[in-house]
């Protein structure tokens, strides 16, 4: 065989969309979704997170379609994700979650990026570098997460460090522990330690042009007293199960599609997979997709979940592979080869929609999509 050359004719190219394993996100859907959150925020800032490939969904093609909507900017937990966005021409601000090595710094600061201070020895370290490399910084409280940021306890010791930082601050913010809890309790309390940790700050002289303390569920609960912007994550992407999300018409936004590989009718008595935990009772309709484990569709749900085909749904049988994955239909549905089974459906009823997907495995839908590998290709609907 001629080996496989750079200089393959264009037609010899793999194809840029339409593969055999797809995730479908409607951008449209996602900037109605932006603009039911800017309502419900009641036209605060929106600092959109599209960390961990926006949750599955695709951070470039994500970022694009909400820059162009227009908002405050984005945030990321990696330096290598930010610069992904900024590779892609992504110019809004960018706001880092997660701790920075010193040595990245300088790159940080050739791209134009923020950070999140997540501690008081970071604050530190921040400060003799700062000066020379210079970045947009956010003052993370802690206010009942207990994961990162400054204790309010300390705060005191640390507004000299802040002072000298203050030229670069550009504000403050928080994380709710509990926001979809229905007892709004813990939330109430977590306010209102953020508020007295700002008071302090503002005592102190340290202006905080921005502030975010509410995540998506605070914002759609009203838990923004104080705010200049929301930060929104699972509610862009309408897999928010709270009420409040229902009511303000968020709505699901990602499709995965399987391609049909083979489609086979097979005798009763025929086993499938590994371990042959499925054997058909009667003559059946077996049809395999290329999608797998490894593509992000969990093992778990073998003998489980469903597939859609044509406004009907049929159970994956046998184990699910590495790389491929298997459906049990009757004998009279003709589903052909290179047909398209969907796997992950947007629609919130559906069997195999990522809420009910997600609740078949004990999980969060955040956890199904974020699953999903960079090998499925993230296609525009």
């Amino acid at each position: 065989m001629p080996p496989v050359s750079d200089t393959m004719a264009p037609s010899a190219r793999l194809p840029q969309n339409g593969r055999a394993l797809s995730a479908n996100v409607d951008l449209g859907r996602l900037v109605r979704n932006l603009n039911a959150m800017r309502q419900a925020s009641k036209g605060l800032g929106i600092l959109a997170v599209v960390k961990a490939n926006a949750y599955g969904h695709g951070a470039v093609q994500v970022a694009r379609a909400l820059e162009a909507s227009g908002l405050a900017g984005f945030c990321v937990a990696t330096l290598p994700e930010a610069l992904e966005l900024r590779q892609a021409g992504i110019s809004s601000p960018i706001l880092v979650f997660g701790s920075f090595r010193p040595e990245s710094l300088p790159v940080a600061a050739a791209h134009g990026l923020d950070l999140t201070v997540v501690s008081a020895e970071h604050l530190l370290e921040l400060s003799e570098l700062v000066p020379r490399h210079p970045v947009g910084l956010h003052l993370k409280l802690d206010t009942g997460m207990g994961r990162s940021g400054l204790l309010l306890s300390e705060l005191g010791t640390c507004l000299d460090a802040i002072r000298r930082l203050q030229p670069w601050i550009r504000g403050a913010m928080g994380h709710f522990a509990a926001a979809e809890d229905p007892d709004p309790r813990f939330s109430r309390l977590q306010r209102s330690r953020f508020l007295d940790g700002l008071a302090q700050l503002r005592d102190a002289g340290i202006s905080l042009p921005q502030v975010h303390h509410a995540n998506s569920a605070g914002c759609l609960r009203g838990f923004t007293e104080g705010d200049t912007h929301v930060r929104c994550g699972i509610a862009l992407y309408g897999l928010s199960e709270l009420e409040e999300a229902r009511q303000a018409g968020l709505s699901p936004i990602l499709e995965l599609r399987a391609e049909v590989f083979r489609s086979q009718l097979v005798p009763a008595g025929t086993t499938v997979g590994y371990g042959c935990t499925y054997v058909a009772p009667q003559p059946v309709r077996l049809v395999t997709l290329d999608c797998g484990y490894a593509d992000g569709y969990p093992r778990a749900l073998a003998n489980r979940a469903q597939a859609g085909y044509q406004g009907a749904t049929y159970p994956v049988v046998g184990q699910v592979s590495m790389d491929s994955l298997t459906v049990v239909v009757p004998e009279s549905v003709d589903v052909r080869t290179g047909k398209s089974m969907v796997l992950l459906s947007r629609e919130p009823a559906d069997p195999h929609s990522v809420a009910n997907t997600a609740r078949l495995l004990g999980t969060i839908p955040y956890e199904v999509t974020c699953s999903l590998n960079r090998r499925v290709t993230r296609d525009p609907a």
